[in-house]
């Protein structure tokens, strides 16, 4: 019974399925190509974030720096209207004065502005506001927008 199966283990070695000693370099090459290629795309990919990031940051700090004029342009507002609120008799005198509200604009970026609308207010009694905040909202000037509809595939 052992020559029987050293025999057959002679043939299952001499059959036609054998394995060549380039095929080894071959996947080796080709596993080292699509590692190459996934590292590529990958650095191409973090790159594109970056600048995305980039954008997305001055896009924010020029809205937190108009955010933070148009506050301090409300807080001066804010004193007028307590000026002119207790040099006046009375609400007409203060309307007068006063005017019924304003609209102001500050600038984020070359094609996007910061619009704030207020209604002056007079006030009732001790602790109420001088003004009420209409609008405030982000506007965007669609003439300066400038359309890139290329795809850059291959440069």
């Amino acid at each position: 019974m052992a020559k029987i199966s050293i025999a057959r283990e002679e043939e299952y070695r001499d059959s036609n399925f054998k394995l060549h000693n380039g095929l080894s370099s071959v996947l080796l090459v080709l596993i080292i190509m699509a590692l190459i290629s996934f590292a590529t795309l990958s650095i191409a990919s973090a790159n594109a974030d970056l600048k995305l990031t980039r954008k997305m940051m001055e896009r924010t700090d020029g809205y937190y720096a108009a955010t933070k004029a148009a506050e301090n342009k409300l807080a001066d507002i804010d004193e007028t209207l307590q000026t002119l609120y207790a040099s006046a008799e009375d609400k007409d005198a203060y309307f007068a004065a006063a005017g019924k509200g304003s609209t102001f604009t500050q600038h984020i970026s070359e094609t996007q502005s910061l619009v704030i609308t207020i209604t002056y207010l007079y006030p009732e009694k001790e602790g109420d506001t001088f003004y009420r905040i209409d609008q405030w909202t982000v506007e965007t000037d669609t003439d300066k927008l400038d359309y890139n509809e290329e795809l850059p595939v291959m440069k």
